[in-house]
């Protein structure tokens, strides 16, 4: 995590190196260089994932959501400051069409409206004010309303990847987002569904990276994921309750050259080993996971598993 703290540093040089040219000519320069700097961290950032080889990674579930609402602007933003490499935002769809950042069906959780996305239009929406933190009905209101997907995107852009959470009836309309915006590249997408036989998979999840999500319910992992393979996946999202199960996963996706994603957000995910636990003692919970052969760990405690990352990389090799 290191190399990222070294591009923003990139950043303010390069900025601060713009030629003292007059007015507009020198803010031009300047905005250019930052632009060039975000588009090489995003594409650090995806050669990082494609690298079964590379560090850890952190992806912030929800985003950054301890100082901020879940899945709002400061929240993403907090994210950016804190190095993470990928963001999980959760969308749906408003009755009048707009994609909307909301994981429940209903906004009851998070903000101080009632009712389901569906039948809600966005400008209803955007009427909301979201709840700090993980919201219910004890969490303080803010200013907030809910952002659009646009919106999100725009605030992630050349800081973060993305892991959009959709349901398939978006796809299309995600995949067309993102072209226009042209922020296709920062973005990964999943599924755990295959195509009925003779269905095409979205394009978007051939344009965007891709992942699978495997349950061992599935059965072994080479099976699994076979029917993905036309898609290039750089990571399959394990689900898993024991951890023999997970081992065997990690050695056949590394022999893909795949990464393995894990989540640590409840007892089912990965072995009952949860982010409340892994806070109290790293060691025995991310470090395990990480021992075992996770690569991607989804978390709601983002800054303590990028503290504990550090602390671990700057262990001699011989006690990592």
């Amino acid at each position: 995590m290191r190399s990222f703290s070294l591009t923003a540093a990139l950043a303010i040089v390069i900025a601060a190196a713009a030629p003292a040219w007059p007015g507009r000519v020198q803010a031009k320069a300047q905005a250019q260089a930052r632009a060039d700097v975000g588009a090489d961290r995003i594409a650090a950032l995806r050669a990082l994932v494609a690298d079964p080889a590379g560090p850890v990674l952190v992806i912030a579930h929800r985003a950054c959501w301890k100082d901020a609402p879940e899945n709002s602007l400061p929240a993403i933003a907090a994210c950016r400051r804190l190095g993470v490499a990928m963001v999980e935002l959760d969308v749906r769809r408003t009755r009048d069409g707009h994609l909307v950042l909301m994981h429940d069906a209903t906004v009851d959780r998070t903000t101080d409206g009632h009712g389901a996305v569906v039948d809600l239009t966005l400008a209803q929406i955007q009427a909301l004010r979201l709840r700090t933190g993980a919201g219910g009905p004890g969490a303080a209101l803010t200013d907030l309303a809910p952002p659009t997907l646009e919106e999100a995107l725009e605030a992630a852009r050349d800081g973060v990847l993305i892991n959009v959470d959709a349901k398939a009836e978006v796809f299309d309309q995600v995949g067309t987002l993102l072209e226009r915006l042209d922020l296709t590249d920062h973005v990964l997408m999943k599924t755990a569904v295959v195509p009925a036989a003779g269905q095409p998979f979205p394009a978007l999840f051939r344009s965007a990276l891709f992942m699978p999500i495997v349950d061992e319910r599935q059965g072994p992992m080479a099976a699994a994921i076979a029917p993905y393979d036309p898609l290039s996946p750089v990571a399959a999202e394990v689900l898993f309750r024991d951890e023999a199960y997970f081992s065997a996963s990690v050695r056949t996706l590394k022999a893909a050259g795949r990464r393995a994603w894990i989540n640590t957000l409840g007892p089912t995910h990965a072995a009952g080993h949860v982010d409340a636990d892994a806070a109290a003692d790293p060691e025995a919970h991310w470090g395990h996971l990480i021992d075992l052969g996770a690569s991607m760990i989804q978390t709601d405690e983002p800054e303590a598993l990028i503290a504990y990352l550090a602390r671990r990389a700057a262990r001699p090799a011989a006690r990592r």
